[in-house]
């Protein structure tokens, strides 16, 4: 699956939900509702969104039933986000295809900038989510890749602190044009703290 972020911009082990917020710039994560369902549909229901996803079998969109089978099954960790101060969700950052018995999961982002916004957001929320995933699920390598177009995912990547694996070659289409994919993986010390800095202080 695509990190994504441009002009609207895969056991999942339940924490319970959580929010932080209440200072400027601040912004919350939490468990989808039946709500979110609906919205997350919406959101890949859009070609300008889902034109950067792959969801297997070159599928880009995904049904409610889908999206709801997705948060209630057990490989995917799913956490909405917004700015403090505002109750609906600006986008969403997962772990899928979270597999224990290696550790591993792929990461994946939706951000919708019709929505309200604060400093940082994408990022903060990212690393927030993948600090659960490689904590509560102990995962130990983490996957994600961009469209090689996509400079603004695979820049939110590289600053998460997502190391370049490879690139894959004309492998994604999109307005009858082929590109690459950019693919990254990720291990628990090269998470970024929420300012940015690599935890290990590098």
């Amino acid at each position: 699956m695509s990190s994504q972020d441009p002009a609207a911009e895969p056991a999942h082990r339940t924490d319970g939900s959580h929010q932080t917020g209440g200072e400027s710039g601040s912004c919350w994560l939490r468990e989808p509702d039946s709500d979110d369902v609906n919205d997350i549909a919406a959101w890949l229901a859009e070609q300008h969104i889902n034109q950067w996803f792959d969801f297997g079998q070159g599928r880009q969109t995904l049904s409610v039933p889908a999206v709801r089978f997705m948060i209630q099954g057990g490989r995917h960790r799913i956490r909405m986000f917004g700015p403090a101060g505002h109750e609906a969700a600006s986008g969403l950052v997962a772990a899928s295809d979270l597999a224990h018995a290696f550790g591993t999961g792929s990461f994946w982002v939706l951000r919708d900038s019709r929505r309200p916004a604060c400093r940082d957001m994408t990022f903060t929320a990212s690393t927030r989510l993948l600090r659960e995933a490689f904590e509560a699920d102990r995962l130990h390598c983490i996957t994600a890749w961009a469209v090689e177009c996509n400079v603004r995912s695979r820049h939110l990547l590289e600053r998460i602190g997502f190391r370049l694996v490879g690139l894959q070659r004309d492998c994604h289409v999109m307005h009858g044009s082929r590109y690459g994919r950019v693919h990254y993986d990720l291990l628990p010390a090269d998470l970024a703290a929420d300012t940015g800095s690599p935890q290990r202080g590098a």
